[in-house]
């Protein structure tokens, strides 16, 4: 359920914000696959590799490393473009919010 979410933030994302491409649905689906597992596999090899720094920027790090994982999703999946780091940390920030504000609902 929560990749077919984040594949319809990603659509939505792509219509708002200049910077991000999308070409299909399909692509907005193997992006939010890949999305998903970054964060569940790299990301928090990154997050305790700098966890000093992160305790020192008082959590701006991991912020940064979200934008990151987005960044890096645009560079596997094809058809699902991202023009700069700048643009991914934006978009990762409005799709944490957006997935933030969807979990404290029940049934998501």
């Amino acid at each position: 359920m929560i990749v077919i979410i984040n594949a319809f933030i990603f659509l939505v994302l792509a219509a708002v914000i200049p910077g991000i491409t999308i070409n299909s649905i399909w692509s907005a689906l193997g992006a939010a696959i890949v999305y998903g597992i970054l964060s569940f596999l790299v990301e928090p090899v990154l997050k305790f590799i700098t966890v000093p720094l992160n305790w020192l920027t008082l959590g701006l790090i991991h912020f940064l490393l979200s934008g990151l994982t987005l960044y890096m999703t645009s560079g596997l999946v094809s058809g699902f473009n991202i023009s700069s780091f700048w643009v991914a940390l934006f978009a990762s920030a409005i799709l944490g919010f957006l997935n933030s504000a969807l979990a404290s609902r029940k049934d998501y």
